[in-house]
């Protein structure tokens, strides 16, 4: 029989927050707790995890699951957690711009601020992992789509690095519950988004936050786009031939803005028209002198192909209804 998990209490300054965590993806290799504060104050919600400890206390059920590497406690899983406490008994100072928002929550606290954690410490990172993905990717604490990415290529490379790619995307869709077909779409938007950044963005006037990493899922849903890629389709992970100077294209017009704050592509539904647009290059010399999505629109199949269509449904609507003549094909 296995023994249940020993909950250790361990003080708070002892813990490190977990430079590999998927959520840090967008950040440098080793980050800083100024910079993971920053990270998590702006998009993951710990502010009100600090307004519910300050008002309840800290949840004793729900401890960090911790590691040691190198001498040092890793917190893999409850980041966001840790971050609250060390934010809310001071140990950590937010970055200026959220200071006063942050100074109000501890001001407001009810209970005093935890010192010391519940924790589990696992042997190794290794043991940990696959219970992430059931919590983050399936589970309730849903990590977004580029987290969701990072870590199947972690597991990937930890548990699978030895299977053939199609064994490889079964494993790990087993492992989170769900299709390979999706496992196989979000490493290969994965490997975009990296041989990207290998690139620096190719200097575009961006940085990785202004990535929409669901925009890269979706245009993979495209075969015109994919095909265009250098991509054998949307489940092509190691891209051998892929090409980089569209995918320069395709990154400057979905993520730089300008002063407005506008992309070039806008909204994602707008996706389809690129899928038209990068197979004409009339219309892609378009798209690349004016910046307007859909005057380059204009000049590929799509609005031909519109056409035809609602000609050939008003035909066919025709001669269900009075059955005197037959659909001819539109040249």
């Amino acid at each position: 029989m296995t023994k249940p998990p020993v909950v250790k209490r361990i003080a708070s300054k002892e813990l490190s927050f977990d430079p590999q965590n998927p959520r840090f993806y967008r950040l440098s290799q080793n980050p800083s707790d100024e910079d993971v504060i920053e990270e998590m104050l702006d998009d993951e919600g710990v502010q009100d995890l600090i307004a519910s400890i300050g008002q309840k206390g800290y949840f004793e059920g729900e401890p960090l699951l911790v590691t040691r590497e190198h001498g040092i406690l890793i917190v893999v899983e409850g980041n966001r957690r840790l971050a609250a406490v060390k934010l809310l008994n001071r140990e950590l100072e937010p970055p200026p711009r959220r200071k006063t928002s942050v100074e109000q929550l501890r001001d407001e606290a009810e209970v005093v601020p935890p010192t010391v954690l519940p924790c589990i410490e696992y042997p190794t990172r290794r043991d940990v992992m696959r219970y992430l993905g059931y919590r983050h990717i399936t589970g309730i604490k849903e990590w977004d789509s580029l987290s969701k990415a990072k870590y199947l290529a972690s597991i990937r490379q930890e548990f699978y690095a030895d299977l053939d790619h199609s064994t490889q995307l079964k494993s790990l869709a087993k492992d989170i519950g769900s299709r390979s077909d999706y496992v196989g779409q979000l490493l290969t938007a994965l490997g975009l988004y990296i041989a990207a950044d290998n690139q620096n963005f190719f200097h575009l006037p961006m940085t990785a936050k202004d990535v929409e990493f669901s925009y890269l899922t979706t245009a993979l849903n495209y075969r015109k786009i994919t095909d265009w890629l250098g991509l054998e389709g949307r489940t092509d992970i190691d891209m051998p031939d892929l090409k980089i100077d569209n995918l320069k294209r395709v990154f400057s017009w979905m993520f730089p803005r300008d002063q407005q704050g506008r992309t070039i592509v806008g909204e994602s539904r707008n996706i389809d028209k690129l899928s038209e647009i990068v197979s004409s290059d009339a219309a892609i010399e378009i798209l690349e002198k004016t910046s307007r999505l859909s005057e380059a629109y204009l000049y590929s199949e799509g609005p031909q192909q519109a056409l035809i269509t609602a000609f050939t449904q008003a035909q066919e609507r025709i001669s269900k209804r009075y059955g005197t003549c037959s659909p001819q094909p539109i040249h």
